[in-house]
């Protein structure tokens, strides 16, 4: 497990781009809601920093389905406000559309969300593929570590968008991401986690090394027999 972690936190730096990197911190808090044995909402807020302060906030809010133990069908809607070159915020509407299947191997939950994001206001002087329209794809891995609160996770998302001057979608993000769950018994959840967000066939374009702290509380009603969803990181962008 410790080579595992140490790969993955040392590639993106030795891997497809050489563009400059930059520090951020971001943070999460949220509320889950399980309505009965399908369904969940959540509200979350959250926060990124940089070294000029606030970059980006958005609240959030998500609705997911429960088809079967593997398939979870769910829908977000985020307003979302990015500081520009100049100091001022612009402001996007942003709809997630997505796809998560879930599959569990003795202590190993293996994942693999597929998303397609639309937002609105592209054309706004601080546009970044990421906020755009885009088809996400992002496996990921949890181990449930045995008589223990700690959950050790990993993932990569891959980011295809439209690209200045060529038709069609292209990579052109990827994250990495190593982390820690703490999951404790009642409502209470907390994540720890490093991301290397890189830049792909995007000259110039900075890559972002990101300290990631998430915190949620979740709630169950009383048609819902069993305790609401844990929450996890993959609400990030």
């Amino acid at each position: 497990m410790r080579s595992i972690v140490l790969s993955l936190l040392l590639f993106p730096f030795v891997g497809l781009s050489q563009n400059s990197t930059v520090f951020q911190v971001w943070n999460e808090v949220g509320v889950g809601y399980k309505l009965d044995k399908k369904q969940s909402l959540a509200f979350d807020l959250t926060t990124r920093h940089g070294a000029g302060g606030l970059q980006t906030f958005f609240p959030q809010i998500s609705y997911k389905y429960k088809i079967n133990k593997y398939i979870r069908p769910s829908l977000d809607y985020r307003y979302i406000g990015s500081r520009t070159d100049e100091g001022n915020f612009t402001y996007q509407h942003r709809l997630n559309v997505n796809l998560q299947t879930n599959y569990d191997l003795d202590r190993l939950q293996l994942s693999l969300r597929a998303r397609y994001q639309f937002t609105t206001n592209r054309l706004a002087a601080n546009y970044e593929p990421e906020f755009g329209e885009a088809f996400r794809l992002k496996p990921s891995i949890v181990y449930d570590v045995k008589k223990s609160v700690l959950l050790p996770q990993a993932s990569m998302e891959f980011f295809t968008g439209p690209m200045d001057g060529q038709q069609g979608y292209h990579l052109n993000r990827i994250r990495w991401s190593v982390g820690l769950g703490f999951d404790w018994d009642g409502p209470h959840t907390l994540e720890l986690a490093y991301f290397y967000d890189q830049r792909i066939m995007s000259p110039g374009a900075l890559n972002r090394a990101i300290l990631n702290f998430s915190y949620g509380y979740n709630i169950t009603s009383k048609k819902a027999k069993k305790p609401a969803p844990k929450q996890r990181n993959g609400r990030f962008l």
